[in-house]
């Protein structure tokens, strides 16, 4: 098994920490709006997105140096 680098694995956390920040953030601002149908359809949009920023996330750590 190949070993991660502290920096990168450190840049993987801060990337899906971000991404849930940016989730609650849009959630926030959406909702004071009372706009719950474009809460619902933004959300919606970045939880399908979810996969294909850990997938990238994986492709990036398993690929070799």
């Amino acid at each position: 098994m190949q070993s991660i680098s502290p920096a990168v694995l450190w840049a993987g956390v801060v990337v899906t920490l971000a991404y849930f920040v940016l989730v609650g953030y849009l959630i926030r601002s959406l909702r004071t709006n009372k706009r719950l149908p474009s809460v619902i359809a933004a959300v919606t949009g970045l939880v399908g997105a979810l996969p294909v920023v850990l997938y990238a996330l994986y492709a990036v750590l398993s690929t070799p140096a």
